[in-house]
């Protein structure tokens, strides 16, 4: 578990673009106009939920859409979204949501059980390739249509009795079945704004570029300007739109941590997401109540490409895991509260504990590399590390 540093202004809102008299700062004229200001590093890539992946996507989206439930905030522990209601079955493998029946979509269509019975079988559908759709793999069936095993999505466990009921079946008994819900895979998404644009499948999401896009979260899509910022407002139609007091947000692409802090720290955002790494101690220092350290379930791994010779042996992979000293990474370099990963999923997640994993032992990864056929690394040949353009990536990396 990865707890993400933030930076938060006290005030609140501004914009690179808000009108704003020379002498309030743009998060003042953001506080005045209802409109919240955001660093949220790269551009975003998809608005389509059933193609999209990573937070940066999901923040947005997040406002944009809302699946069958929510999540508290403070406790995560599910709460009612479009569905207003639930109940489980005793042997914990069917869930019967009852969505509310004001459930509207942003240009006031109704929102309906055949709206979510759609969007699973597209997000399910093997010629979309959806990068998440084992979040649905719970699900009776879920998999093997996904996997082009199965053809027929009436045996898979989705069933609508009615238009407000929607009965999900699954394979066992999932304890974190309902925070799925939450992921982008799992929002639904307005068929005739989906087939307008293009097929049933298709992947270039050509639907999220025609106007009006139409989704069913508590804000609509004003405008996305590419590299400048992309802009959501209040979203009438929503069932609790009464209790949404922001009239906008913006969202501001930036792949630089240090010009989103320079640009906080200026009174042009609200918030961002991350802070450089070499701040965080002068923010603890100087400015806590500016900075909010909080758990997200993330893991870093490195991915080995086993199709080359040199890394199908497991003797040299897990010699590779043996020198990674996961206390001192994040002790030394991240310094924001991690902790050390010893397995993929991280611990805390329907009480998941990972095991106790691989020790930093390097005299044991020399062993193991000699085996290998390669004494003191003699004859070893040159690897390629790649990692993404952020800072904390390459620092881990380095």
């Amino acid at each position: 578990m990865l707890p993400r540093a933030l930076l938060l202004a006290l005030a609140s809102a501004i914009g690179f673009f808000s009108a704003c008299s020379r002498r309030e700062t743009l998060v003042q004229a953001g506080d005045r106009q209802g409109i919240l200001h955001i660093g949220n590093g790269a551009e975003v890539q998809y608005l389509d939920p059933h193609l999209a992946g990573g937070a940066i996507d999901h923040n947005v989206l997040s406002a944009l859409f809302e699946g069958l439930i929510t999540l508290d905030e403070e406790t995560l522990q599910p709460r009612p979204g479009m569905a207003a209601r639930w109940e489980m079955s005793p042997d914990g493998l069917v869930y019967t949501f009852h969505l509310r029946p004001d459930a509207r979509w942003s240009n006031g269509d109704p929102l309906t059980t055949r709206d979510f019975l759609y969007s699973f079988r597209r997000a399910l559908t093997p010629a979309l390739a959806s990068e998440y759709k084992d979040v649905f793999y719970p699900v009776k069936n879920a998999e093997s249509y996904a996997k082009g095993q199965l053809t027929d999505f009436s045996q898979v466990g989705f069933q609508a009795p009615d238009a407000t009921t929607l009965r999900i079946t699954l394979a066992q008994p999932t304890a974190y079945f309902l925070t799925l819900l939450r992921t982008n895979a799992w929002f639904p998404v307005h068929a005739a704004s989906v087939e307008k644009a293009g097929a049933f499948d298709d992947r270039s999401a050509r639907w999220t570029r025609t106007a009006p896009f139409v989704s069913n979260g508590p804000f609509r899509l004003r405008e996305w300007r590419e590299s400048q910022h992309l802009s959501v407002e209040k979203n009438p139609h929503y069932w609790d739109a009464a209790h949404v007091r922001l009239n906008e947000i913006r969202f501001y692409p930036s792949e630089s941590l240090q010009a989103q802090e320079f640009a906080f720290r200026a009174g042009q955002l609200h918030t961002t997401w991350d802070v450089p790494l070499s701040k965080i101690d002068a923010y603890k220092k100087d400015s806590p109540a500016l900075l909010r350290v909080e758990p997200i379930f993330d893991s870093y791994f490195l991915r080995f490409n086993v199709t080359t010779p040199i890394f199908r042996d497991t003797r040299v992979r897990q010699a590779f895991a043996l020198t990674i000293d996961r206390e001192a990474i994040v002790k030394n370099i991240l310094r924001g509260g991690q902790i050390p990963a010893t397995g993929l999923t991280p611990p805390g997640i329907a009480g998941y504990r990972p095991p106790a994993g691989l020790a930093t032992d390097p005299e044991r990864a020399r062993q193991l590399l000699a085996a290998a056929g390669f004494p003191g690394g003699k004859d070893f040949p040159k690897v390629e590390f790649l990692t993404i353009p952020q800072e904390t990536n390459q620092r881990i990396a380095e």
